[in-house]
């Protein structure tokens, strides 16, 4: 059985506010399928468990242990665990002008949300600090706002950044075109990259190699197929590019931890 605990909310302030946060202990996470669109920021520290992130720009990124998700106000998203797996997570939703100047964002915006993996990573203890801080006084609600923008710094910062836009854009091809098939060396020479430094610098900012996360991206689509069609096995595997469904079966247990017909039954 898991823990659920919840923070106090913020008072209204002109720095902005904390409209809601807690921990996700050892649960699954609560995120609407398909997707979602908050008024305010989303900010989610995973110290356990893993899952995926699902961006409008057709990204499907991993979220590992000690991933920082983070997604601007009105930006439509989904993160989760497949099969409704747990895991551990500090989250605040929160907004306000302080933030808007801390948190960077590109002009078009694409590429700002999701998850992040800083190094060296953030302390969870300081961010269990602010979710938990005690409000008695005024001016306490500033405070821990100006506490959140510091532990933020170190998130969104040079070093915390997310992919640059080179990685982001082919992580967004490679996700946004599962049934087809694409050559890695040309998908590099089109970011213009060479195909050894295309590998080395998606498999440091993203977490895990090209192929990898294509074979993921693949096998993520067809769970969404299997949750909105009624398409058979066999006609996944022959659409996704997998030898037959057999093929199919033995890796999608091996990602999602069931074959694809238990996971059809449960969704």
């Amino acid at each position: 059985m898991g823990l659920i605990d919840v923070g106090a909310p913020g008072s209204p302030t002109r720095l902005g506010q904390v409209y809601f946060c807690g921990e996700r202990v050892d649960e699954p996470p609560r995120v609407p399928w398909p997707d979602r669109v908050m008024e305010h920021w989303v900010l989610s520290y995973v110290t356990d468990g893993s899952g995926t992130y699902r961006s409008a720009d057709g990204r499907i990124l991993p979220v590992l242990p000690g991933s920082v998700i983070v997604v601007p106000p009105r930006v439509r998203h989904w993160y989760g665990t497949e099969g409704g797996a747990p895991w551990t997570e500090t989250f605040v939703v929160f907004g306000g002008p302080l933030f808007d100047l801390v948190i960077p964002r590109s002009d078009g915006g694409t590429g700002d949300d999701g998850p992040r993996r800083p190094t060296p990573p953030p302390s969870r203890h300081a961010l269990r600090a602010i979710v938990h801080a005690p409000q008695p006084r005024a001016g306490d609600a500033e405070r821990r706002l100006l506490a959140l923008a510091d532990w933020l710094v170190d998130v969104v910062g040079p070093t915390g950044g997310g992919p640059s836009p080179p990685v982001a854009e082919t992580a967004r091809r490679l996700a946004a075109e599962p049934a087809t098939a694409l050559d890695l060396r040309q998908v590099a020479a089109d970011a213009g990259l060479s195909y050894t430094t295309f590998r080395r610098r998606f498999t440091a900012e993203i977490g895990e190699s090209p192929g990898a996360y294509r074979a993921r991206a693949r096998l993520v689509a067809v769970a969404g197929m299997l949750r909105l069609t009624d398409m058979t096995t066999r006609e996944l595997a022959r659409r996704f590019g997998f030898t037959d469904e057999f093929h199919l079966s033995r890796r999608f247990k091996a990602q999602f931890g069931m074959p694809p017909s238990e996971y059809r039954r449960r969704r």
